[in-house]
């Protein structure tokens, strides 16, 4: 069935719709066969265009999502059996180290948080209930203070690129990553190492220790 139409001020045009299969046709009976030819080439072309669109948007998002991934910092607790501690964290996500003095038997708070560059930690300040080996105390160490029975060394700011401790030497350890609390005595046996490190995914195990004990 043949409809007339005006089409941009030019003289009457007449075109009929085709159906092929799946396909949608516009003859166009005008002088010009060139018009004709480039229609159809046209609804051809931009069917096609559109699942290219669609399929390069779906890669995208997955790229993107795959991307996010393995870019997402995780601290890490690795033991010469494996990982003990996998959990994601970002700049400043609080980390504390809780456990007894190996000769003063004390309790030691170690408070730390994950640096701004999500590759390492800083240790901010130590919360302490006695005066033993290896316990802050000097100016050079940070800002000393006591309260009640702690004695207490803030602005610290130490840098730790990783970790190493052992459960046993430091008794009762209780590492606390955000809310969560890891009880190591629960999780590994007494005297192993355990190496504490930030890093994404894709750099994690490039960056495991070689733990023997």
């Amino acid at each position: 069935m043949e409809k007339s139409g005006w089409r941009r001020g030019r003289k009457p045009l007449s075109f009929t719709p085709c159906v092929c299969g799946k396909d949608h046709f516009i003859i166009i009976k005008e002088r010009s066969g060139f018009c004709r030819i480039a229609m159809i080439r046209k609804n051809k072309g931009g069917r096609l265009e559109n699942v290219i669109a669609s399929v390069g948007i779906v890669i995208t998002v997955c790229i993107a999502i795959f991307g996010y991934y393995i870019r997402t910092p995780y601290l890490y607790g690795q033991t010469s059996d494996g990982f003990l501690i996998r959990q994601e964290v970002e700049a400043g996500t609080p980390v504390t180290l809780a456990y007894r003095h190996s000769v003063q038997k004390t309790m030691i708070y170690e408070y730390l948080a994950v640096n701004e560059t999500e590759d390492g930690l800083i240790l901010k300040s130590t919360k302490y209930q006695s005066m033993g080996v290896g316990l802050p105390f000097s100016k050079e160490d940070g800002e000393f203070r006591q309260e009640g029975e702690w004695f207490i060394m803030d602005k610290m700011n130490r840098r730790c690129p990783e970790l190493s401790i052992r459960n046993g030497v430091t008794n009762d350890e209780h590492i606390i990553v955000g809310d969560k609390d890891y009880a190591l005595a629960e999780l590994m046996p007494l005297e192993k190492e355990l190496h504490l490190y930030v890093a994404p995914l894709w750099k994690a195990y490039w960056m495991k220790k070689e733990i023997r004990s």
